[in-house]
């Protein structure tokens, strides 16, 4: 050991005195110190709970609390304490002197001694001296909520919370019913804790509260929905349901103070699921995705990789396997939501593929594992439709769609060559998805309930939007270099448009299939809705686009493409589907910029290529006054400005493939 310890004495100095540079850290604290405690801990109590800890506080070993990993630090050192759970990188010093066995056992038995000030207020009820947390510096962007009393707060958060009759209600529908973050919360375990908390609510963590209270609040805003979708349902029996709107947003508000509370950015037990709650509490009501939400998600990016979600469990052997595999769920989802979102606001992914090694999470159900599991069954076979697997096939398309998302930002050229290969890799990975994850089409599915015929059509439509994505660089030639582009591009172009046209298909079987009671997925409306709303806008837009870029050229040149391509989509074709999503955009545009927007695009585009004068297509898009057919499902027909075309092109961004701001109540079903 000692020979050891002197071949690393000379690079562990080296780092110690870089540190030293930018910080005035006594050497003695090398080990990460969590963030400074806050006010709020004045409230707390100082004593030790026994409520079960959450997977992060699950250790292989009954030891040291802080016990960090003993093996070589090639993949960075993860410690796991009670204030919040860390990882650094393999050249840190603190992961090198990880990897000295007597060294990190002395770092151990120090903290036991001295408890970092931040870990005695992770439970409510728990008190911190006010020496420790005075003129200690707070980012007010993450911590600047006013809180005068905090034993007050908990005990308010507490008292909000309806009688157990009713929550009992709200967490059968989460887990029964909203199939909302799938695998992000193991359902045996949270219900053991559940029952704990009613025995002792004072005791219960208080970011597990937040979490709880994250549930609460998707329940209830799911309640809403049909209840307002549909007026002779019944109201809610119990006087004391949470069907007052203000009740909802102080459930929200609950959650963002529990999380603070348990000083969320140190990690630890619950940390993540509870934030991915309120995620998904935060994006379900809203008509558009903002930018506030990209930034959300970047706070729940930083939590995980702080806590070394993107690393593989499996190469520390501190983390159990239970904890191992939910860590690989969680990071899977905070993939798709990252994914999802940035691709939407059209702005780049924040996890890099690069840094990360977290495999995908198995095929189990939560009944096939628990804490107390020793090694992890394998993986059910892939022809069983878990509720994970649904998780797992998006992560596949996903893997694929990362690469064509970072090249769809960058702003340098990419060969054509290396689009045929991305493109390639789409078709692979589709015909690679498990048999009931495949779209097989409407009639091929008569078994199928509503929700797994969403989560197919919701796959075939992310299929469709990287090839859309992938191709749509070069879906109008240079100017110049016509015919040139036409040949050597015409592949590319004939797979752009016919995925769009497949997905305005995929609009016209869903707005069949949800508006009468007894269609396929009237069950599932809720989903249909609003989370492939963003799909239909990125396939209309880009028709509308190609149609009015083409102009009076555009029949020539389907001539052209006639001869140089193989079997591409008819100009006919095209219209046909754009006048069919034109009525369904007209339905919607009372309560949506974007839908009026959209049917304005395909009126204009449409009456471009209908006239005969040339004259027309050069008419101010201010001065004219577009036409619209009348609305079959009744009411007024509203007519557009032709600005609304303008308004529409510059609010969809072809570089990224979406647009800028977009009617989406829901990342992904």
């Amino acid at each position: 050991m000692q020979e050891r310890i002197n071949q690393l004495e000379g690079l562990v100095l080296d780092l110690m005195e870089q540190q030293r540079t930018t910080s005035s850290t006594p050497v003695r604290s090398l080990p990460e110190a969590p963030p400074a405690p806050t006010p709020v801990d004045d409230a707390m109590s100082d004593r030790n709970s026994s409520w079960p800890s959450g997977p992060e506080l699950e250790q292989r070993t009954v030891t040291a609390e802080s016990r960090a990993s003993p093996s070589p630090s090639d993949y960075g050192s993860i410690r796991i304490r009670e204030s919040g759970v860390s990882y650094v990188g393999s050249s840190h010093w603190a992961a090198i002197l990880d990897s000295i066995a007597d060294l990190r056992d002395h770092f151990d038995e120090e903290e036991a001694e001295c408890p970092a000030p931040a870990s005695l207020g992770f439970y409510p009820g728990q008190s911190v001296p006010k020496k420790l947390t005075a003129g200690l510096p707070r980012p007010r962007l993450l911590y600047g909520w006013p809180v005068l009393d905090s034993a007050r707060t908990v005990a308010s958060m507490l008292e909000s919370i309806p009688p157990r009759q009713v929550v009992d209600r709200l967490v059968a529908r989460y887990f029964n019913d909203l199939h909302m973050a799938t695998g992000v919360i193991h359902q045996s375990k949270f219900l053991r804790e559940y029952n704990e908390f009613w025995k002792s609510p004072r005791s219960t963590p208080i970011v597990w509260i937040g979490l709880l209270f994250g549930i609460i609040s998707l329940s209830t805003q799911v309640q809403h929905f049909f209840l307002a979708a549909a007026s002779d349902n019944p109201t809610p029996s119990s006087s004391h349901a949470p069907n007052n709107p203000a009740m909802v947003d102080m459930f929200r508000e609950n959650i963002v103070t529990c999380l603070n509370l348990g000083h969320y950015t140190n990690g630890g037990s619950f940390v993540l699921e509870a934030m991915i709650l309120y995620f998904m509490v935060e994006v379900f009501p809203r008509r558009e995705v903002n930018i506030g939400v990209w930034v959300l998600v970047g706070n729940i990016v930083q939590v995980a990789t702080h806590m070394g979600y993107h690393r593989d469990a499996a190469h520390f052997s501190n983390i159990t396997p239970f904890s191992g595999e939910m860590r690989r769920r969680i990071w899977a989802m905070i993939v798709q939501i990252d994914f999802g979102i940035s691709t939407q606001m059209g702005l780049p992914r924040l996890i890099r593929e690069s840094q990360t090694n977290t495999g995908e999470p198995r095929n189990l159900l939560d009944s096939d594992f628990d804490e107390s599991t020793v090694e992890l069954p394998p993986s059910r076979p892939e022809t069983e439709a878990t509720p994970i697997l649904y998780a797992i096939s998006k992560v596949r398309i996903f893997s694929v769609g990362v690469k064509i998302a970072d090249a769809s930002t960058d702003p340098g050229p990419h060969s054509h060559d290396n689009v045929l290969e991305l493109d390639k890799r789409i078709d692979e990975v589709r015909a690679a998805l498990p048999p009931c994850m495949r779209w097989e089409g409407l009639s091929a599915s008569l078994a199928v309930p509503p929700l797994a015929l969403i989560q197919k059509i919701w796959l075939e439509m992310c299929v469709q939007r990287l090839k859309i994505v992938l191709h749509k660089k070069i879906l109008v030639p240079t100017s110049g270099q016509v015919h040139q582009q036409w040949s050597q591009y015409g592949y590319s172009r004939s797979v752009c448009l016919e995925a769009a046209i497949k997905i305005l298909e995929f609009h016209q079987l869903v707005d069949e299939e949800t508006r009468d009671v007894d269609g396929r997925l009237y069950q599932a409306r809720c989903r249909a809705s609003t989370a492939l709303t963003h799909e239909f806008l990125l396939a209309t837009s880009i028709l509308c686009f190609y149609l009015g870029s083409q102009g009076s050229r555009v029949a020539e040149q389907s001539t052209q493409l006639q001869a140089l391509e193989m079997n591409p989509p008819s100009i006919g074709k095209i219209k046909e589907v754009l006048r069919a999503s034109q009525l369904i955009w007209l339905r919607l545009s009372a309560g949506s910029k974007e839908a009026r927007k959209a049917a304005a695009a395909v009126q204009y585009v449409l009456n471009s290529q209908s006239s005969t004068d040339p004259e027309d297509s050069s008419l101010s898009f201010d001065d004219m006054t577009i036409s619209v057919p009348q609305d079959p499902a009744g009411g007024g027909s509203p007519c557009f400005s032709g600005s609304e075309f303008v308004d529409l092109a510059s609010g969809y961004n072809l570089a990224s493939g979406g647009f800028e701001s977009t009617v989406c109540d829901a990342p992904f079903p």
